[in-house]
């Protein structure tokens, strides 16, 4: 594992060096029999939070910076941040969350630093994990794919029980070209399909679902990206409603070569009825 953790001078005299970290899990890309494009996977490098309509009037500087994520104020997310680092400075999340604010900046450096240091006071094995697989994350993003893979095995073999890391690594393998291996990676995580209610939280609903029907797009297998994309719109159909349709529509994308398929726009029409009438969604 790299090590590379220094300290970063804090533009506040008063707070002193401090450092950043935090997030979870990933848009899908890479390549193979289909060619998937590389990036960060959606969805999972975010912070739990509760919707705020308006700051609380004793609002706490953890509770400030995850507001301000959630309006993509990443800049001022991070000065809160900071502030809550030094009231808890041997906890994980603030450095943590300092890392998805530098990574959503574009700072990929500066987020690798605050992930290492956020492993570094990390005591969960399953949070410890998920700190892995986000810094594996940061390679894919990189296009260093083979980096990727060795954090996405690390956090599998830390905590075994969750679908997402052998999705993570059966992607790894598309991009690789390994597809035999890829298969073999999406099979552990059908096994372990029932865990999923249990170790998605619920911002990411449907996340591992969507993730693996790319996976099997770009295999070939249609059946497959059907079954796991009901899945997906069944798990949040607020969220993958849109995704889905944006997805269909775009011709980049794997999934636009199912825009026709009758079965698929049957069941997003009737999630799309569900989205409207039960969050008053309809874009």
């Amino acid at each position: 594992m790299l090590r590379f953790w220094e300290s970063v001078a804090s533009p506040n005299p008063l707070l002193g060096p401090v450092i950043a970290c935090f997030s979870l899990v990933l848009m899908i890309g890479g390549c193979g029999k289909k060619p998937l494009r590389n990036g960060v996977p959606f969805g999972l490098d975010v912070i739990p939070m509760r919707k705020v309509a308006s700051p609380p009037p004793e609002e706490t500087w953890k509770e400030k910076g995850m507001r301000l994520v959630e309006e993509s104020k990443y800049e001022e997310a991070i000065e809160a941040f900071k502030r809550h680092i030094v009231e808890d400075p041997e906890g994980s999340f603030g450095f943590n969350a300092l890392a998805v604010c530098y990574k959503n900046l574009g700072d990929q450096p500066q987020a690798m630093r605050n992930y290492e240091r956020a492993l570094e006071l990390v005591t969960s094995s399953e949070e410890k994990a998920k700190i892995l697989s986000n810094i594996g994350n940061l390679y894919f993003s990189a296009n260093k794919p083979q980096a990727a893979l060795g954090f996405y095995k690390e956090a599998h073999a830390i905590f075994a029980n969750n679908p997402l890391y052998p999705v993570l690594i059966a992607r790894t393998f598309i991009v690789l070209q390994e597809y035999d291996r890829a298969r073999k990676a999406l099979e552990q995580a059908e096994k372990l399909r029932d865990h999923l209610d249990k170790y998605e939280r619920e911002e990411d609903r449907g996340l591992a679902s969507y993730l693996m029907a790319h996976s099997y797009a770009a295999l070939n297998e249609e059946e497959k990206v059907r079954e796991y994309l009901k899945k997906a719109l069944k798990a949040n159909p607020k969220k993958y409603v849109r995704k889905l349709k944006k997805d269909l529509s775009d011709e980049k994308n794997l999934l636009y070569t199912l825009k026709e398929d009758t079965v698929l726009s049957e069941v997003l029409d009737d999630y799309s009825l569900h989205s409207v009438l039960y969050f008053g969604f309809n874009r």
